[in-house]
């Protein structure tokens, strides 16, 4: 069972690293399989995510942000039943839906801790929404205020935050009113894959846009860790390129391990079992 950590643990774990030089990396795992395996890969930080789910049953991420199913339940279930059980060291967080009109927030934020959940992120999120689609979930009240609300509660409760912002003025609005321990810029969707994005932001736009927010979001918590993620950061030579052009302290991977890592191993190992052949000459009936 994973390892609970309190807020000052688990930061002070993730500070060690940095201090050691070595880049953080962050990943989701949408079952146990996964978790065990990115475990023994290292990784700092494992999430447990609506869209990690949808990505092992080989759809896209943004079938997690359709009204399919309950996110928050089914993060809670697959953590507890699935990912939790197979983790022993590395921190676990949660990916919740802070705009979730149907639970009394704080009650299930303390389920989440109690269960081994050592953090909360907003995600799903409404700042993936742009438009009138938006401006219209902000003016009817289901709007990132409730994601605010929701990382200031898990603040309290002891869990470490973990925010994320699509464009400057959210990036600056989430470190004003609910300073994350860890901020996140989020690209857009991961290129690449078979339910991948094909178009999208370049490595180097990427990179780019990633510092800028890093810039920002250093001026409102200087001493605030901050990932890249998304678009065109797909591979660990892609990983490099943003540790090497931006102040990032490391790296969040979704689709990028969990549904990638498996599609072409996968289907290559399938094919070469099917390559198999009978002896030449020999019957079978």
């Amino acid at each position: 069972m994973a390892k609970r950590y309190t807020r000052s643990e688990f930061l002070e774990r993730l500070r060690a690293e940095i201090r050691r030089g070595k880049p953080l990396v962050m990943t989701g795992a949408g079952n146990g399989i996964c978790a065990k395996f990115i475990e023994r890969g290292g990784v700092d930080i494992i999430g447990v995510y609506n869209t990690g789910y949808f990505r092992m049953q080989g759809y896209g991420s943004l079938a997690g942000m359709l009204p399919m199913a309950d996110a928050n339940e089914m993060v809670y279930q697959v953590g507890r039943r699935e990912v939790l059980p197979q983790v022993k060291e590395v921190p676990v967080i949660a990916g919740l839906n802070g705009v979730d009109v149907l639970r009394d927030m704080r009650l299930f934020l303390e389920d989440c801790r109690r269960v081994g959940f050592s953090g909360v992120h907003n995600f799903p999120t409404v700042a993936w929404f742009d438009g009138e689609f938006r401006k219209t979930l902000e003016r009817t009240g289901l709007g990132y205020q409730m994601e605010l609300d929701m990382l200031n509660i898990a603040r309290d409760l002891d869990l470490l935050t973990i925010g994320y912002a699509f464009n400057e003025e959210d990036a600056a609005r989430l470190m004003t009113e609910a300073p994350p321990d860890i901020f996140i810029f989020h690209a857009g969707i991961t290129k690449g894959g078979t339910t991948g994005y094909g178009e999208g932001r370049s490595l180097e736009e990427m990179a780019k846009r990633t510092q800028d927010h890093a810039a920002l979001v250093k001026e409102y918590k200087p001493d605030v860790i901050i990932l890249a993620h998304g678009a065109s950061l797909v591979n660990p030579e892609d990983g490099q390129y943003v540790i090497d052009h931006t102040e990032v302290h490391g790296v969040q991977l979704g689709s990028s391990i969990e549904r990638m890592a498996v599609e072409g191993p996968l289907e290559e190992r399938a094919a070469a079992f099917k390559d198999i052949r009978f002896p030449e000459g020999a019957e079978r009936t």
